[in-house]
């Protein structure tokens, strides 16, 4: 699983890295970079504390007018669930939506109206580390939503206001119920362009109802459990079946994002005494994946009928015997290919990094990411519209 996904990450960040040369990866000069300051309300076990300060460092690339990708560095001071202060640092990825891009095209050369308002989700860990006392450690995946309000400056400079809110899985740092971390900070934002509306990519989706998809499939995951390594795997008595409802969207003929629903029955640990299979469970994982079309980024040309497209996502999951919010994150390759203007069929190889809470607990080397469920899902996509960013035709057949 480490060696998958150091290889997509490596993949993904040598694309970015290649946009500095006008390749249609990305438009030039869409890099950033903000740092804010500010301070934090930790509401917890039905109580609340506030501390400060808050810091957060996020640098990112606008993959297309309406959408920015970005990494963030939180750091957080605030008094933790003993009563001791704590700090807790949250690493995220992030998307970041332009509203007034989608919907409106009207701006202001100052305050960036009608709504000066980025929306923001990111998915990532969260650590916390007590600053008195025995100093332990707690961590877990967390959602974050946000919102940005950004004001010009100058050129490549713009004032930040930026709030955060992370959700984190109950029973984090030892709480009971529902769980936020909520920051609110003021900082200032660089840009690497003097114009921060150029952001059309080569072969770029320009309609908002265009290139959007949907898509249904079906296939066999195995409730891993150290799957390399473990000598009591369970062989076939482990497999469970996992079903799969699809959107999303291509923002180019590089980049995609979809949002996906999957999941039904998976086990726990492989019983070694009865020599069967742990206990069943009904799970679902909803979550987002950014997708990178590696076909057309190396043949770009027409009639490219085969599409791999590795990707990274995160998002909900849940068991539905004991209804507790958990945050996984998963890596795969989706193989897409071309039967019609409207239809392809695909195959989705997954693999799905449970907390071992949920999963029935480690396997035998202690890795939290020795619990997962790989997968391999097979299915339809329909595509709306014209779908240009997906497919282009031959100029033979274009002629004709």
């Amino acid at each position: 699983m480490k060696k998958t996904v150091l290889t997509i990450v490596a993949i993904i960040g040598a694309a970015c890295a290649m946009a500095q040369e006008n390749d249609g990866l990305v438009y030039p000069n869409t890099f950033y970079a903000s740092a804010s300051v500010g301070g934090t309300a930790y509401s917890h076990s039905g109580t609340a504390s506030f501390g400060a300060p808050s810091v957060d460092i996020t640098g990112g690339v606008w993959l297309a007018s309406p959408l920015a990708f970005q990494l963030a560095a939180d750091g957080i001071m605030a008094p933790a669930s003993n009563g001791n202060d704590a700090l807790f640092f949250a690493f995220s990825a992030e998307f970041k939506w332009d509203v007034n891009s989608t919907f409106f095209h009207i701006y202001n050369k100052r305050f960036l109206s009608p709504i000066p308002f980025y929306p923001v989700v990111g998915l990532g860990p969260m650590l916390r580390v007590n600053t008195t006392g025995t100093g332990a450690l707690d961590y877990s995946l967390d959602i974050s939503l946000g919102l940005q309000a950004p004001m010009r400056i100058n050129d490549h400079m713009d004032a930040v206001l930026q709030y955060k809110c992370f959700l984190l899985p109950q029973g984090f740092d030892n709480s009971h119920g529902d769980n936020y971390i909520h920051t609110l900070g003021l900082g200032v934002q660089l840009r690497q362009g003097a114009d921060p509306y150029h952001r059309r990519t080569e072969r770029y989706t320009r309609s908002i109802a265009e290139d959007w998809f949907m898509g249904v499939g079906i296939g066999p995951n195995y409730s891993a459990f150290d799957i390399f390594t473990n000598p009591n795997r369970g062989g076939l008595s482990m497999v469970g079946i996992s079903p799969e409802l699809m959107v999303g969207r291509n923002f180019s003929s590089f980049w995609a994002l979809r949002l996906s629903l999957c999941g039904l029955s998976a086990h726990e640990h492989y019983d070694t005494v009865n020599e069967a299979a742990g206990a069943s469970y009904r799970y679902s994982f909803f979550h987002a994946d950014l997708m990178l079309n590696i076909s057309n980024l190396i043949l770009r040309g027409r009639g490219v009928r085969f599409n791999a497209l590795p990707y990274l996502g995160a998002g909900p999951i849940w068991r539905y015997d004991m209804m507790k919010f958990e945050v996984a994150a998963n890596a795969g390759v989706t193989l897409r290919y071309f039967i019609s203007r409207k239809s392809d069929i695909y195959m989705d190889m997954r693999y799905v990094m449970v907390t071992p809470s949920l999963a029935g607990g480690l396997g035998p080397s202690g890795h939290s990411y020795g619990c997962g469920l790989p997968s391999v899902t097979f299915g339809y996509i329909y595509n709306f519209g014209h779908n240009t960013t997906r497919y282009r035709i031959p100029l033979d057949k274009l002629v004709k």
